[in-house]
């Protein structure tokens, strides 16, 4: 299996070659602004799952005085809900009726927004003598959707080396090359990781002495993406362990079996493109974060150089930039296939050998 991944020229382009670095690049790093990002869907399956609503908007509703001014109609509108909540009978109709809405909603469109919902609990809420902060609510699930959205990473290739719009967008304009993989192992790609260097003050103080270093090799999943017409989604309800879990250890480092399927549906949601972007037939390894957001430099890996096959010029590559790739790898004593772009009448375009003079 051979995959492609254009890079621009640029300083960096060579220390990612020296190293063997690859880039996993973070939401407002990629071109497309729907990209590594998905739209919260309020379509429930049964009655009971609006219980994690009202649990949400409520807890979202009440004020504890923490960094917020706390008044007495704060206090009488906490008591009110108190109330209403342990008021089983009046839950029930205030739950059935907000699912029912919802229900009804769906006869006549594909995809429930929180537009959508924010209208029903307005409507819902008039009813009530107490008041609810939808704005509130619908605040705190927007951060919560962008902390556990926007904080993964992405690094893209593609199965195509030859096509014109791809090296004018991704390798600056025909100036920068193109990178082919071979992989051994469909549908996984391998990283490189270097272990600690063993502390040895001894050798250390010696004019030459010899150190031991480990380096593990492993393979991880990377998808084909996914291309259809609308953009896609994650159901509210699904993923309300993960809302209501925000500082979770074990979800953080995705420690636990409860954990992975979040992550897992996540990355079929990041694998997913609308169908204007089909010409680039992407493949990807994806990161899903549900921790703090990462510096770049932590989301730099390190792929062994056997996996690195052939590089490819473009149009407008110079042959400076040609021969000091050249000289990074016979450094590194790996032999690599280089060659050089030609146009044709069409989109596509054609290359042959280039050579080191």
């Amino acid at each position: 299996m051979k995959l492609y991944k254009y890079r621009p020229l640029s300083d960096f382009l060579f220390k990612e070659l020296f190293y063997q670095e690859i880039y996993f690049a973070s939401y407002l790093e990629l071109n497309d602004p729907l990209d590594l990002s998905a739209r919260i869907e309020f379509t429930p399956n049964n009655e009971k799952q609006i219980g994690y609503l009202l649990w949400f908007l409520f807890k979202t509703t009440l004020k504890n005085g923490v960094n917020i001014p706390y008044s007495e109609l704060d206090r009488q509108n906490n008591k009110l809900l108190i109330e209403f909540n342990n008021n089983e009978e009046l839950r029930n109709k205030f739950k059935a009726s907000i699912y029912n809405q919802l229900i009804a909603l769906k006869v006549d469109q594909d995809f429930i927004s929180i537009s959508d919902l924010e209208i029903i609990l307005e409507k819902e809420a008039s009813e009530l003598t107490f008041k609810i902060d939808v704005a509130k609510f619908k605040s705190e699930l927007q951060r919560l959707t962008k902390k556990f959205l926007e904080n993964s990473c992405v690094t893209c290739f593609s199965e195509t080396n030859n096509d014109f719009l791809m090296w004018s967008h991704y390798a600056s304009k025909h100036s920068g090359i193109c990178l082919e993989f071979t992989l051994e192992n469909n549908g996984l790609f391998p990283y490189k990781h270097t272990s600690k260097r063993e502390l040895n003050n001894e050798a250390y103080l010696e004019r030459t002495s010899e150190w031991h270093i480990d380096e593990i090799i492993f393979w991880d999943r990377i998808k084909k993406v996914n291309y259809q017409t609308s953009q896609p989604f994650i159901n509210f309800y699904d993923f309300s362990p993960v809302f209501d879990n925000e500082d979770d250890c074990d979800l953080i480092g995705l420690s636990k079996s409860w954990t992975h399927g979040f992550a897992y549906e996540l990355e079929n949601v990041f694998s997913t493109k609308t169908l204007p972007w089909k010409y680039e037939n992407e493949w990807r390894a994806i990161e899903v974060n549900f921790g703090d957001i990462q510096e770049p430099e932590e989301r730099i890996r390190h792929y062994p150089i056997e996996c690195l096959s052939s590089i490819y010029f473009g149009l407008r590559t110079p042959e400076s930039t040609k021969k000091r790739i050249y000289k990074i790898f016979k450094s590194h004593k790996k032999e690599i296939q280089y060659f050089d772009s030609f146009p044709t009448e069409g989109r596509e375009i054609v290359f042959d050998n280039w050579e080191y003079y």
